[in-house]
This record gives structure tokens, sequence and C-alpha cells, in this order.
């Protein structure tokens, strides 16, 4: 199979798998864990919360679903497992260990977007939510690349397809 087909199959899989990782999230419920990070992420910052509300100076932030580091986690299970390589035992140790640095990493992206808001308001954290996702989904994305070639062996990308 030529390196575009592979490329359209992989495109393919990591479409299918998010779209049914995102669909998941949307429709279960998570609002035990949501209610989790909104009193640790309100503890920290001193601020007054009630289930997925935070009210910071006069502002409330709600913790969605999208909130959670769980469609972070999603985007790299996408990735992982609409590949061929590593083997299976591999993908799931590095889902699984990569799943546990990005809750832990969200919630410092919480915690940063969130006394953007206490800090300069609304609108500031608005930029700062943006901006720090799509870092996450660089990071997530790089940091995969990194150690699975490392731990496959792979010269390029073509390589894990």
């Amino acid at each position: 199979m030529g390196d575009k087909k592979k490329i359209a199959l992989f495109l393919a899989k990591f479409f299918a798998i998010f779209a049914v990782g995102e669909y998941l999230l949307q429709v279960a419920d998570i609002s035990f864990f949501q209610e989790g990070i909104t009193a640790f992420q309100a503890k920290l910052l001193g601020a007054g919360f009630e289930k997925i509300s935070i009210y910071l100076n006069g502002s409330t932030f709600l913790i969605t679903p999208s909130c959670t580091g769980l469609v972070s986690t999603i985007i790299l299970g996408a990735i992982i497992f609409s590949l061929k390589k590593p083997e299976f035992k591999q993908k799931t140790a590095i889902f699984l260990a990569g799943t546990a640095l990005l809750m832990i990493a969200n919630q410092f992206r919480l915690y940063f977007v969130l006394l953007s808001g206490k800090i300069f308001g609304v609108q500031a954290a608005e930029l700062v939510h943006v901006a720090s996702w799509f870092a996450t989904t660089i990071a997530i994305i790089f940091a995969w690349y990194y150690f699975t070639k490392k731990k496959t062996g792979a010269k390029d990308f073509t390589g894990f397809l």
C-alpha cells in the first residue's frame, strides 16, 4: 500500500476514533468528575463554587466536559490507536501514561485560565483558554511523535503507518 493510501487510512481511523470519543464525552454523565475539578480549582483560587460553576469577581466560569482534559486524552488516543505501530500493548502503555500526564497538566492549564479571569477578567481568561488548549494539543502531538519514534525506531511518520 502506498504512503498516500496509508495516510488516508490513518486519517479515516483518527477521525472515526475522535468522533466516537467526542460523542461519548458529550453524552456520558461525567458530572462527578467535573464537580471534583470545580471544587479543586475553586479551593486553589479561594473562589466560591457550586456543582460545575466557579464564581470569580462577578463572573461565572463553568467546568464543562471539554474542560476536564478528556478531549486531549481523546486526541491522544485517536492518534495512538489509528496507527499500526507500535504494538497494542505499547500503545496502551503510552496512552495510559499520556492520560495521567494530561490530567495533571490540565489542572495547571485550568488554574492559569481561571487565575487570568480572576486577575484580568473574562476576556483574558478566554484568550488564555484558547491559547493554552492549542498549546496543549501541539504538545500532545510532539510528545507522542518523539516518544513513539524513539520506542519504535521509525525514522518518520510513515514508519508508524
